[in-house]
């Protein structure tokens, strides 16, 4: 049997993550350990929007895994899973942090110091820098902290002043590159030796901004970023930065965690070390870039990315054409196939898409329905969140999201990890299109479901749920049909008149519900039974024999009588009864003549009943 490793991810960069992945593979892949990545897609800007994503971390059981990696590169979502470490660490399994430190757990991750001491020195030493302005991430970032302490150290080591008014703090996004030129440019520090970033998005920021005033680097000014990614290396200038190994350590975590499951000992703290990336934006590699290349691979990707946008305008199509659940498993099949992805399957809360369903529920229920192209199975989430058809797969490494929408997570979905269209953004795109998908199937339930009860508020009767006059007219043509023989009973309260004057139109409506409650419980749900109104009641349906509607006429007596008795009603509720037969009725002037005979009868019969005093049908006059 397989060993399990759970891994919680926030993720800010798509290559982050599949970078990770990749060295936590190489490490299991000769060994009987899967791996579960619970990932939620981090948004600064988006914040409401993708709080629910987080979701997922709560959907793993400790109980089937060995041990949890927690990655905590994401500024917002530190909190969340920090209490999910917590949470799992209760369970005495061991537990590692990648990239920022919760307290009394183990700890991996680049030495964001030394890296970025490196980098400064670079400036200062090499470069011969002497003033340098400070661009950084969130002041309460552990990563942007140690960034930010190698700087000052540098800067101190080579006796050169601290100016605050050259230090800024904002989030890491390329927006806060493009203000913090504004704030420095406001102060005329805007054009320093060297401008150092925390993360190449505002070293990228920066360079856009003072490039519309006219400036270049590294002629104007030297730059330098973090975390060398792709928007970095393929701007001109390419920014000097750091390489943070990522898939390095994955591999060191993976094996962190293996180790002290196997052993039991702990390693509270592992650094990888990053390295200095010298490119254009700080003078050097200016004669080494390959500009054919880079112009080639530009094409490239945009072509790349022309048809990405086109595949996911179909699969959106797809998606959100779907009518309703049971046609989902035929669009995970065509979107899977649009996209070239591995199946994927849906694991749904079913009691979302009902009408009544409460906005507070849980979002993860212990029985699930999961939804697979060739596959619908039940799930329990607590023994395992793997749908059984995903054995043939035979894969080691499986990515969950949540599926929500607004305020409300109505299941996961879960496919094998791919690296390439995970790192190209395709995941993210998948689930937000599969959220408004459901989301759009939920509606048209709820619209369907409400016309069906504006439906049958029309055509049933609100005091008895019989049918009415409306429900009569439109399910009659059920029954027409040549060689069909069909019975028509009529039946009308004996004196509700008096009932409602003596005691009361409460008692009134009472005798009506008896009678309505005695035609229920004798007829069967087939047959048409409708209160025309006032008292009068009528059942239509298939004829069988004389001897049957009698004795549906016999209990409906004696219903009434056990009713009068058991609820201790003033008087006997009693009955006018008659019934009237044909045969090959196929319209409604033909009914409606069968109709009369059984009205004719059942008012004869009312005669009778008249003909005895009133007041000696009273069962409690004095």
């Amino acid at each position: 049997m397989p060993q399990y490793i759970q891994m919680l991810s926030s993720t800010w960069d798509h290559g982050y993550l599949t970078a990770l992945v990749k060295g936590i593979n190489k490490r299991i892949e000769n060994e009987d350990i899967c791996l579960h990545v619970f990932n939620a897609y981090d948004d600064i800007v988006e914040k409401n929007f993708y709080t629910l994503d987080r979701e997922v971390f709560s959907l793993p059981n400790a109980d089937n895994y060995i041990g949890m990696i927690a990655v905590f590169n994401s500024v917002d979502a530190t909190r969340a899973i920090s209490r999910y470490v917590s949470n799992f660490k209760a369970s005495g399994k061991p537990v590692l942090t990648i990239d920022q430190h919760v307290e009394d757990t183990p700890f991996f991750g680049i030495d964001n110091y030394q890296s970025m001491y490196e980098m400064v020195e670079h400036m200062i030493s090499y470069h011969k820098c002497r003033t340098l302005n400070y661009v950084g991430g969130p002041a309460t970032n552990e990563e942007n902290q140690l960034r930010y302490k190698a700087y000052i150290d540098c800067l101190t080591k080579y006796d050169l002043p601290v100016d605050y008014n050259r230090i800024r703090h904002y989030r890491f996004l390329v927006e806060d590159g493009e203000q913090a030129y504004k704030d420095f440019k406001a102060s005329d520090l805007h054009l320093p030796d060297a401008v150092i970033c925390a993360n190449d998005h505002m070293a990228y920021g920066y360079c856009l901004a003072a490039r519309r005033d006219g400036y270049e680097c590294p002629e104007d000014f030297r730059i330098t970023g973090f975390d060398n990614v792709s928007l970095g290396q393929n701007f001109i200038p390419s920014i000097t930065s750091i390489s943070r190994t990522w898939d390095k350590l994955g591999y060191d975590a993976a094996d962190g965690i293996i180790n002290m499951a196997r052993s039991g000992k702990i390693v509270y703290e592992h650094f990888t070390t990053g390295r200095v990336v010298a490119n254009e934006s700080c003078g050097c590699g200016m004669s080494t870039r390959n500009l054919r290349k880079d112009y080639l691979d530009i094409i490239m990707n945009s072509r790349r990315d022309h048809a990405y946008a086109y595949q996911f305008d179909t699969a959106r199509k797809i998606l959100l054409s779907t009518p309703d659940l049971k046609a989902f498993r035929d669009s995970i099949y065509r979107t899977a196939k649009t996209l070239g992805i591995p199946s994927y399957a849906l694991c749904l809360n079913e009691d979302f898409f009902k009408i009544e369903y409460a906005s507070d529920s849980k979002p993860f229920s212990k029985n699930m329905k999961a939804y697979m192209a060739d596959a619908k199975e039940d799930i329990d989430t607590e023994v395992s969140l793997l749908p059984s058809a995903f054995n043939a797969y035979e894969k080691k490494i499986y990515i969950f999201a949540a599926i929500h929408f607004a305020a409300q997570t109505f299941g996961y979905c879960v496919m094998p990890f791919d690296s390439e269209f995970i790192g190209s953004g395709g995941h993210r795109n998948l689930m937000d299109n599969i959220s408004l998908a459901l989301v759009n199937i939920k509606q048209r339930m709820a619209l369907d479901e409400m016309n069906e009860r504006l439906r049958d508020l029309y055509v049933r009767d609100a005091l008895t749920g019989l049918y009415n006059r409306f429900g009569y007219t439109e399910f009659l043509p059920g029954l027409y049909g040549e060689g069909n023989s069909i019975f028509v009973m009529c039946m009308d309260l004996d004196n509700l008149k008096e009932i409602n004057d003596t005691y009361g139109h409460s008692y009134g409506d009472k005798a009506i519900q008896a009678l309505a409650d005695a035609i229920k419980e004798n007829f069967d749900e087939s047959d048409i039974k409708v209160r025309m109104g006032g008292d009068e009641f009528t059942v239509i349906g298939k004829y069988l024999s004389d001897a049957m509607l009698d004795e549906q006429e016999a209990r409906i007596h004696k219903y009434l009588i056990k009713f009068s008795e058991d609820n201790a009603f003033p008087e006997t509720v009693e009955a006018s009864i008659a019934y009237a037969t044909g045969n090959d009725i196929t319209d409604n002037s033909m009914l409606e003549a069968l109709t009369h005979v059984a009205d004719q009868r059942m008012y004869e019969i009312k005669k009778e009943h008249h003909s005895a005093p009133y007041k000696d049908r009273r069962r409690n006059t004095p």
